[in-house]
């Protein structure tokens, strides 16, 4: 019977098991480094909906819309896919996203109430969020160009000061809270926003100081995607026996986010003159931002007639 050989290992082999000091100490720092990394960078469990929720409100602060993407439901992702959803939001790029994920990592997120009926659940929370207006100094106001252009040590700089200044408290936060619709999805929970719900724009017309006009609207109402444009034709009939001179005002509510509807194409923005017993038409085109705020449903179009002369 022959004697069993031995084989060597390799010394490439030998190396794992017998790693230089540095290494050690290298290999060491960074298991402890990811032992102590924020929860934010932890594994979601998207069995919990509070859980999928926070890691939503985090990736959405930051503006990462890669990464909120992926806590959205497959119906919503059906209505607009990745790359429109992003373009659409104004994300964030480099150490500009960089700050703002470190500042993401401080938001709190704690429920309130939950209710389900399979497989959807509706969940009230409440959350603290370091307040990105009132802290715009300490980032440069918010300057991509700016923020982007620091040096590393500059950017290390702000980072550590932006740490130190939650664990002393000084970080300036708001608080709210927000109710969420979730649905589940092979046993894991994703936020439902509802588009294909869209958006609705009601369109209405005030003729209480335009006594001496009719006016017909080529629609009533639209329903439309973020980012969708949409073009509307007014027909104005001057009923009285003289020239009218009319301003038609736009009024878009609710206010505080009425700058979301934009005006890409109006032939009525400057007053216009309408002869008598005639009936003109005019036309405009409009578009929905793409970074409406989630959540907004309606935005009411009124247009206010006034006769100048």
């Amino acid at each position: 019977m022959k004697p069993v050989e031995t084989v060597k290992a390799p010394a490439a082999i030998k190396m794992r098991f017998s790693a230089p000091r540095p290494l050690r100490i290298a290999l060491a720092l960074f298991l402890l480094a990811a032992a102590d990394a924020p929860a934010a960078e932890h594994a979601i469990d998207m069995r919990d909906p509070v859980q999928v929720i926070g890691a939503y409100l985090r990736a959405t602060y930051a503006r990462d819309y890669v990464e909120a993407y992926r806590y959205i439901s497959s119906a919503d992702r059906k209505v607009r896919d990745l790359n429109r959803y992003v373009r659409g939001r104004g994300a964030f790029s480099g150490f500009t996203l960089q700050a703002a994920k470190k500042l993401s990592e401080f938001l709190e997120v704690a429920a309130l109430r939950q209710s389900e009926t399979p497989p959807r659940l509706q969940a009230a929370i409440k959350y603290r969020v370091p307040d990105a207006k009132k802290i715009a100094p300490l980032l440069l106001d918010w300057d991509p160009f700016r923020l982007n252009s620091l040096s590393p040590p500059e950017r290390q700089q702000l980072l550590d000061g932006l740490v130190q200044r939650r664990r002393d408290g000084s970080l300036e936060m708001r608080q709210g809270e927000e109710t969420f619709e979730l649905v589940q999805e092979d046993g894991e929970w994703r936020i439902f926003l509802d588009w294909a719900g869209g958006v609705k724009i009601p369109i209405t017309v005030d003729l209480s100081k335009s006594a001496d006009l009719d006016v017909a609207l080529s629609n009533n109402e639209f329903v439309v995607q973020p980012g969708d444009v949409f073009d509307l034709s007014l027909r104005i009939r001057n009923k009285s026996d003289q020239v009218l001179v009319a301003r038609i005002g736009h009024i878009v509510a609710p206010q505080d986010i009425a700058d979301y509807l934009d005006f890409v194409q109006c032939g009525f923005l400057l007053p216009v003159t309408l002869q008598p017993g005639k009936e003109q038409e005019y036309s405009g085109t409009y578009m929905v931002r793409g970074s409406l705020p989630e959540g907004v449903r309606q935005l009411k179009l009124t247009y206010d007639f006034r006769i100048l002369k």
